[in-house]
């Protein structure tokens, strides 16, 4: 079925948190149990010190209701009291004092019904709540039963004395419990947390283990045979001419870009970010020079530095040059400019452009329009941004193209 995070209204299952490299094959999700109801019960939480037993669920959903009505019933009873010593003509002293002690106690207990079932705390606990308050209740009771024991007491306490003991013995035991419940339900929510958070880092050292192995077969087992393929056609390529040597060698070149870039993807979470001052122009250029650019143009427009990783920015600037040569205009040559932003940089090109609803989508591992592309350039670039805590947009450049603004950076002095 489907899976829905706690508090969706599904009586129990699983959800879902995702993490990893994106989408597609390098992604991976981990997996939390939800406690589950069962039968006529609410199975309580399972953690130590947490409640643990079974818990009728009308007997947990009557207890607001029973607090709520013997909140009203001392109420009417302090309101009563109030009324019948004024008409008796008694002190309005003390009636307003009973009404007070009596009535007051008695709207915080209706305030405490009406309260509880909107509150953070689980219906499982409400028992817990309803004895603290019948625990403050026998306490005081017990309290006035040894005193009337008592020889040396010889002072009478009054039925409307007891009461006022007894109503502050049910509030003091209301406010303990719900203090009490309170933090205990925090505690295990912590708890939770914590065995959840402790998961997921199992699953995420799992995972940097297989990503591991994944970068030792791309280099190895599948860098050699590439090797050797073009080791191959070279020899072929000095003994005769044909027209299909040409087509091969581009397949090599595609697979070589293919395998680098997967290796720089399977290794991004394992490279630590360095900020250092950084020249970001001189950074371009040497950049372009690693790219085949054939006869597209670089213009620098920016003469600040900023303080980044320079071999993380290297991958960035040339994954974004390489976009834009790849996915150029055919015919027209393509200028590339980086330029600088009041809070960061941008990478614009004067090609044909990424149309709106398709800019949320370049950033995903795999994702590519040119059928000779990898889908992993962009997917480079954006874990680069995330390393260094930047963000990344893609709008219009100014004659059209694509504009990639980079901005959170910190420039140096």
């Amino acid at each position: 079925g489907d899976r829905q995070p706690p508090g969706s209204g599904v009586e129990g299952g699983e959800y879902t948190t995702g993490a990893g490299l994106g989408t597609g094959p390098l992604s991976y999700t981990t997996t939390i149990s939800r406690p589950r109801s069962q039968g006529n019960h609410i199975e309580m939480a399972d953690t130590d010190g947490a409640e643990r037993g079974w818990a009728p669920p009308r007997l947990v959903r009557l207890v607001p209701h029973l607090v709520f009505a013997a909140g009203g019933l001392v109420l009417f009873v302090g309101l009563s009291q109030f009324a019948l010593l004024l008409l008796d003509g008694g002190s309005a002293t003390i009636a307003l004092l009973d009404l007070v002690f009596i009535g007051g106690p008695g709207a915080i207990l209706v305030y405490a019904g009406y309260w509880l079932p909107g509150s953070e705390i689980p219906a499982n606990y409400y028992p817990r709540i309803l004895g603290w308050i019948s625990g403050g209740v026998a306490v005081m009771f017990g309290f006035i039963l040894l005193r009337d024991l008592h020889p040396g007491v010889s002072a009478d306490w009054s039925v409307g004395t007891q009461a006022i003991a007894l109503m502050i013995g049910s509030i003091g035991g209301l406010m303990i419990g719900v203090e009490q419940t309170t933090a205990r339900v925090r505690a295990e929510e912590l708890e939770t947390r914590t065995r959840e958070l402790t998961e997921q880092e199992r699953r995420l050292t799992r995972q940097n283990e297989q990503l591991e192995q994944f970068a030792d077969v791309v280099s190895h087992d599948l860098r050699n045979p590439l090797n050797v393929a073009q080791g191959r056609l070279t020899l072929a390529q000095e003994e005769c001419d044909s027209e299909h040597f040409d087509d091969v060698d581009q397949a090599h070149a595609r697979m070589e870009t293919l395998i680098e870039d997967l290796l720089t993807l399977s290794r991004q979470g394992d490279t630590a970010v360095d900020p250092e001052p950084i020249d970001l122009a001189t950074v371009a250029r040497n950049c372009w020079s690693n790219v085949k650019t054939g006869d597209a143009e670089l213009s620098v427009a920016l003469d600040r530095a900023i303080l980044a990783d320079e071999s993380r920015v290297k991958q960035l600037l040339e994954n974004l040059v390489r976009n834009a040569i790849e996915h150029g205009a055919a015919g027209e040559p393509v200028t590339i400019t980086v330029g600088e932003l009041p809070e960061g940089f941008y990478v614009e090109d004067t090609g044909p452009g990424i149309p709106e609803p398709e800019r949320g989508d370049v950033f995903e591992a795999g994702y590519s329009t040119n059928r000779n592309g990898t889908g992993f350039g962009l997917s480079i670039v954006a874990e680069v941004v995330d390393a260094h805590g930047w963000e990344i947009s893609v709008v219009e450049g100014t004659e059209g193209g694509a504009r990639f603004e980079i901005t959170g950076v910190e420039f140096a002095g």
